[in-house]
């Protein structure tokens, strides 16, 4: 794909940037092509922004509908970081990682996607709760089966130990577990085996300073 020829061709060697077609409906965002068995698929990419700027569209003719969901189609396998959902009320909902990222995928769609006249909602930023103190009940949920029940509480974590998790290097998903447990151990009186071995994940998308720790005892 080279001057605004596109040639047909039979192999690439590496170092080249190719074009392949025909590929949307089995790779939404990003992938591994490989043809062969032993192959290592390449791990999606962690962001470390999430999309909270929400804006919905719908088309300006009702005919052009299809010609929207398309797009957004598109939109969606262009744009790593972009999070395309659809309302039961019939809206389109786009969220970005801020009015600007927004503002261009938006006009990405108009012009160059669905091309069809839009109607656009002003930009929503959703809201999250956080946890300020510990919570003075313990939650209960039961599986569909009703055989098993799980119990939660929520309490919150000092600022020093959610900056250590969003820089990765002690405490976080990609540190060593051992030095992680001792780490936590000795400067936040953690107790050691929950940060080994009943850390079940960091969050949101394992990457944020949340974290889920298992801390049954004798289940």
């Amino acid at each position: 794909m080279m001057a605004g020829k596109i040639l047909s061709i039979d192999s690439v060697p590496c170092g080249n940037t190719v074009g392949l077609i025909g590929i949307d409906s089995v790779i939404a965002k990003t992938g591994t092509i490989t043809d062969l068995e032993g192959c290592h698929a390449i791990r999606n990419m962690k962001y470390s922004v999430s999309p909270v700027v929400r804006v919905s569209v719908v088309p300006k003719n009702q005919a052009d509908l299809t010609k929207l969901v398309d797009g957004l189609k598109k939109l969606n396998s262009s744009d790593p970081l972009v999070v395309i959902t659809h309302e039961s009320n019939g809206e389109h909902i786009i969220a970005g990682c801020g009015e600007l990222h927004v503002e261009i995928c938006l006009k990405d769609l108009e012009e160059m996607y669905a091309k069809c006249p839009l109607v656009k909602k002003d930009p929503v930023v959703s809201y999250n709760e956080t946890v300020t103190e510990e919570s003075y009940m313990t939650c209960m949920s039961k599986s569909p089966n009703k055989h098993n029940r799980i119990y939660a509480k929520a309490e919150g974590m000092c600022e020093e130990l959610c900056g250590d998790i969003e820089l990765g290097t002690l405490f976080g998903p990609k540190a060593d577990p051992k030095e992680r447990a001792k780490y936590v151990n000795e400067k936040y009186d953690w107790d050691k085996d929950h940060a080994l071995s009943k850390l079940w994940s960091f969050g949101p998308e394992n990457v944020g300073a949340n974290c889920l720790v298992d801390a049954t005892k004798g289940v």
